[in-house]
């Protein structure tokens, strides 16, 4: 058994042909708006139906049509598109992948037990525990810069490059992190160059870049379509992903909501194709659903998480594109029993679908950063993993030499398989209490956020890498040119 076996298929052929055809509908009517000259005159030259003074493009089939072509060509040509966001789960294979991402703009400081907004010691602590946890593969922004540790506010227009140069000298695992403009992304790639050696090793490995949202139900801002339109054009991976909201910005209706999400995706990609043909525009969803008691968003409802799946599987399936789906965001607001609830689906629900790059640590919508969470989530995601090894069944595992050999009655725990094989067959949790019975207060000392806590403190105790002089001279240099350019 493993997360090819365990899959979930939610659609039939026909099902996938008619939620491609709605897709395709609400293209046509009533479009997208995209509130960029460039993308509406691309799209305008290639047939689409622009009215520029509403900023509305309706597209042909034909055109949709073709680009989805087109992308599958390159495919087959060997082209595997990136995915960056460090809060969505993409195709990938092996053990766990997790990623520290987000760009909180709140952090929870357990051991004061207040929920604040970050500062630079904060981003540097979660970089360092980053670059320490094996589990980890990529290290982005969990937290927003936003204060310097004497209370000053982080001028917002250099916040990204300053983000950047932080996590470039603590971590060799450099991951995506935020871009808001065009005037910004030369500095954060020239980081990224300076962290990956060259730009040939940066362009193969990109870092602090990441998707742009569409603002559902079917509108691209001038901001993101500037910075899609940008990373194109450096050829750098170019995602986009909306964030239907089930009820609210998307009908009462899951399939509904797939075909629309779908659109948007697919309007995004046929714009920027036009603009830039080489282009790769992936996709991406963080599905929500209006919660009627409450009026929240709810991003952990098990319709949110089928919605995910469904939007994914049309892509996989229907066009054979990979698709990101939002794994990271849950609603409980704080480590506890909700988050663990919540967790533990939206991770078995990526596992199942071949998505094992989990993104760790997020609370609250995405709004909160919690180290604890982080490592509780880990420790999900190991228990997701040994379960989906499922049981192997052959002439060595059936063991019955030693069965017989026992018999009836028999003791295995002396045995010399016990002892070779016993962390080959049993995980052993790092949090989880699964000692023998104690009072209920000896064993609330042992819960597992404590216990998370705990090892935060003992790895960031140990934690050492910061990046080599001549490097980290340079990128400060680029901080120092981004300084005088962004803010003149």
């Amino acid at each position: 058994m493993d997360a090819t076996s365990l899959g979930i298929t939610l659609f039939t052929d026909d099902e996938l042909d008619e939620l491609h055809n709605a897709s395709l509908a609400i293209l046509a009517e009533p479009g997208m708006k995209i509130v960029s000259t460039a993308l509406l005159e691309a799209l305008e030259a290639h047939g689409a139906l622009v009215d520029h003074a509403k900023q509305v493009a309706r597209f042909p089939a034909s055109l949709v049509e073709a680009t989805i072509r087109s992308m599958q060509e390159d495919l087959a040509r060997g082209r595997k598109p990136l995915i960056l966001n460090g809060v969505v789960s993409s195709k990938c294979t092996g053990p766990i992948q997790a990623k520290f991402g987000g760009a909180c703009v709140e952090y929870l400081d357990w051991e004061r037990q207040e929920v604040r907004t970050p500062t630079r010691r904060d981003l540097v602590e979660l970089v360092r525990l980053g670059q320490a946890l094996p589990e980890v593969a990529t290290v982005g922004n969990p937290v927003l810069y936003m204060f310097e540790d004497d209370g000053t506010p982080v001028d917002p227009r250099l916040q990204r490059v300053k983000t950047a140069a932080v996590i470039a000298r603590y971590t060799t695992k450099a991951g995506p992190t935020e871009v808001w403009n065009a005037r910004e992304l030369d500095f954060l790639v020239e980081i990224g160059e300076i962290v990956r050696g060259s730009r040939e090793a940066y362009l193969a490995s990109p870092c602090f870049v990441t998707a742009k949202e569409t603002i559902s139900p079917l509108i691209l801002t001038h901001e993101a379509a500037e910075v899609l339109l940008l990373l194109a054009q450096r050829g750098l991976p170019t995602t986009v992903i909306p964030m239907p909201l089930v009820g609210g910005s998307a009908p009462m209706s899951l399939a509904a909501a797939v075909a629309l999400c779908n659109a948007e995706v697919l309007g995004v990609a046929t714009a920027v194709r036009c603009a830039c043909s080489d282009a790769w525009v992936a996709g991406g969803a963080i599905s929500g659903v209006l919660d009627m008691s409450t009026g929240a968003a709810s991003f952990s409802a098990p319709e949110a998480i089928l919605l995910d799946l469904g939007i994914a599987e049309l892509h996989e399936r229907r066009y054979g594109f990979d698709f990101g789906i939002g794994t990271g965001y849950i609603d409980a607001k704080y480590p506890g029993t909700q988050s663990a609830m919540e967790k533990l689906a939206k991770f078995w629900a990526s596992f199942c679908s071949g998505r094992v790059n989990y993104p760790v640590g997020l609370l609250n919508g995405g709004k909160c950063f919690s180290a604890e969470q982080a490592l509780l989530d880990i420790e999900i995601a190991h228990w997701v993993h040994e379960f989906g090894k499922g049981v192997p069944v052959t002439g060595e595992t059936l063991c019955l030499e030693e069965i017989q050999r026992q018999g009836i009655g028999g003791n295995h725990l002396a045995e010399e398989r016990t002892l070779l094989n016993m962390r080959k067959v049993i995980w052993y949790p790092a949090l989880m209490d699964r000692g023998l019975v104690a009072r209920l207060d000896e064993s609330r000392k042992r819960d597992m956020v404590e216990r998370a806590c705990a090892r935060k403190r003992e790895i960031l105790a140990k934690a050492e890498y910061e990046i080599d002089r001549d490097r980290a001279r340079a990128i400060d240099e680029v901080v120092r040119r981004a300084e005088q350019a962004l803010t003149s």
